[in-house]
């Protein structure tokens, strides 16, 4: 296994896909969050250097990685089937479960680094820039948010292996998250079933990057166990079809 691991970090670290990600996330991540504390607030919303505004701009690095991270995830293996170089993995390895785990751990892995880097440095430029308006300290606990930031990428990474194992089509598996995640569940179920909305995927990262916030989310704890019983779940599946489908 642990060969199989280093595998796949070689594979992911000669990937011009995986560093135009990392790339993206961050400067989206930093856009979102300076944008987020220039811009005058509105009627309603909550004054820049509150908990409710620094709350939101600091989950910022959990919202975007998150997103890049579970597409990665799904390019390392659906990437692999376009390309049908995972027939030299399944020969290396014919059981076929061994070489998803081992991506399984790559991504959970890669996705905790990532989000880690994407964090310190979103959090360590909107700290500057609360500081040039004047805002000094921000009542939110900066390492709370930041584990919870690390955790949420990790199984996001877990949950596009997942994805990416089941759809094995790299098209499909990214636009199908894509709807999944931005509209089946922030556009119509957090409005409609928030009670139930919290136990997918969406909700149960909001419950580990909302730290003090009022929101209607999970415990921390019970929000990584639902992220991670979902991809558990996924790969279960993929890997129960995937003996039944020929490699082509």
């Amino acid at each position: 296994m642990i060969n199989l691991v280093r595998i796949e970090m070689l594979k992911l670290r000669t990937t011009p896909a995986f560093y135009a990600t990392a790339v993206a996330a961050l400067v989206l991540s930093l856009g979102a969050a300076i944008t987020n504390v220039l811009i005058t607030p509105g009627p309603g919303d909550p004054p820049v250097g509150s908990a409710a505004n620094a709350q939101d701009v600091l989950s910022q690095p959990g919202a975007v990685g998150s997103q890049a991270i579970f597409i990665l995830g799904i390019l390392v293996v659906a990437g692999e089937y376009r390309h049908r170089t995972i027939m030299g993995a399944f020969l290396a390895q014919p059981r076929r479960l061994r070489v998803i785990v081992a991506k399984l751990a790559t991504m959970g892995a890669v996705g905790a680094a990532l989000s880690a880097v994407i964090y310190g440095v979103t959090t360590a430029t909107a700290v500057s820039v609360y500081a040039s308006k004047g805002v000094h300290h921000l009542p939110v606990s900066l390492v709370d948010l930041g584990l919870g930031t690390v955790v949420s990428g990790a199984c996001y990474g877990l949950l596009g292996v997942a994805v990416g194992a089941l759809a094995r089509n790299t098209v499909a598996a990214i636009i199908g998250g894509i709807v999944w995640i931005q509209i089946l569940e922030v556009a119509v179920l957090e409005n409609a079933a928030p009670s139930f909305a919290k136990w997918l995927p969406v909700g149960a990262a909001r419950g580990l990057t909302s730290v003090g916030s009022s929101l209607d989310v999970l415990s921390r704890p019970a929000s990584a166990a639902v992220l991670v019983v979902w991809a558990a779940g996924l790969v279960l599946l993929a890997s129960a079809l995937s003996t039944r489908r020929e490699l082509r």
